[in-house]
């Protein structure tokens, strides 16, 4: 039985070091990243009062780290197609996704700071993240690697199936949380519909996807539940400079237009639109027809993120830079992480675009 024991020892002192890490990190974050700011939102006089309009500032920053998940599982399907798992760097997406949730919560104010909620969310997150890449991570490195050298160059037939949900699961992201995918689905797929070859890279594959497959069914069907409990808003109000609600993009998920005026005489329109990547649709629209925002969910300032080339930052206006980390399937490539003013959202992806970057994402609180 002393073999047990030993097991139950190095699972009892993995946990600890695992709780440790994630303690320090959080700690850092809460008590070593704070808001460098305390200047009070100053607004733009339309004095809108709908429900659900108004959402604080602080956690259009603070839900970068959501995205950045989403962004890891792009990075690495990239990753994964270009060579294998084993090739992704999971302990350097680990380190990127604490420290941009750094420098995200230090654009924050202390007069419009991020909810609890949000705050709690990202520790939550970051903390299952952690744990899951350092997981994967630690097996992709040994035994995932040992049996990528073994195979060569040709992919297996579950190399192929997972190399297709990777991009599957990272496109579903970016609308949908994770918790709803079908994982439960896939892992039926890959034993009824993938035929077996006799190969160690094969039955390796099939061992550790259907652990990965059949741990995260599990764990999803918890947070959903828990998720259930305060449903997340789907669609967000913004106001945009313009005579009329005639002068907007004709797109039917805009909806809810109605006219607004300024304490200081200018003429908005007050419109819902969906959240997420939808959002961003609708930013080029507006942008394409000349039109600005005025205020996002009550708000003048918002996070947005760029993709920049190899070389130096595209010039923003009224943008400034706030964090950076690596794109892994993109050699060379930056997401850049802006401060950026609600007047200049619009403007924004055409301006970096001209200079070979690409506009990513605005942040929708």
């Amino acid at each position: 039985m002393k073999w047990l024991r030993r097991i139950a020892a190095v699972i009892g002192l993995t946990l600890v070091v695992f709780v440790v890490a994630c303690a320090w990190q959080i700690l850092n974050v809460q008590y070593g990243c704070k808001p460098e700011s305390s200047a009070a939102n100053a607004g733009t006089g339309f004095g809108i009062d709908d429900a659900k309009y108004r959402r604080a500032e602080g956690d259009s920053f603070l839900t970068y780290p959501e995205w950045y998940i989403v962004y890891a599982y792009s990075d690495l399907a990239g990753v994964t197609r270009a060579s294998s798992e084993s090739s992704f760097d999971y302990f350097g997406s680990i380190g990127g996704f604490w420290s941009s949730l750094c420098g995200a919560r230090k654009s924050t104010s202390l007069a419009r700071p991020p909810t609890q909620d949000q705050m709690i969310t990202d520790y939550i997150i970051g903390s299952s993240f952690m744990a899951e890449m350092a997981v994967q991570g630690l097996y992709e490195r040994t035994i995932g690697a040992l049996t990528v050298a073994w195979r060569g160059a040709v992919r297996t037939k579950e190399d192929d199936f997972n190399l297709a949900l990777l991009d599957d699961y990272a496109k579903f992201l970016e609308q949908t949380p994770w918790y709803r995918y079908p994982f439960a689905d896939k892992l039926s797929a890959l034993w009824h519909d993938v035929p077996f070859e006799f190969s160690l890279r094969s039955i390796e594959r099939r061992f550790s996807l259907s652990l990965q497959y059949g741990v995260k069914s599990l764990y999803a069907k918890g947070i959903e539940a828990l998720a259930g409990l305060s449903p997340a808003d789907l669609e967000i109000g913004s106001v945009v400079l313009a005579p009329s609600a005639q002068g907007l993009p004709t797109d039917a998920r805009i909806k809810s237009a109605r006219e607004v005026r300024a304490s200081d005489g200018r003429q908005g329109v007050l419109m819902v639109t969906p959240r997420y990547r939808e959002f961003t649709g609708i930013i080029r629209e507006l942008a394409a027809k000349g039109l600005a925002f005025a205020e996002i969910a009550g708000n003048t300032r918002i996070l947005t993120t760029v993709l920049v080339p190899p070389g130096n930052l595209p010039p923003a206006n009224g943008a400034k830079p706030i964090f950076q980390t690596d794109v892994q399937s993109m050699p060379g490539w930056r997401r850049v992480g802006y401060d950026t003013e609600v007047s200049a959202v619009a403007a924004l992806p055409a301006a970096v675009e001209a200079k070979g970057a690409r506009f990513e994402h605005a942040y929708d609180y």
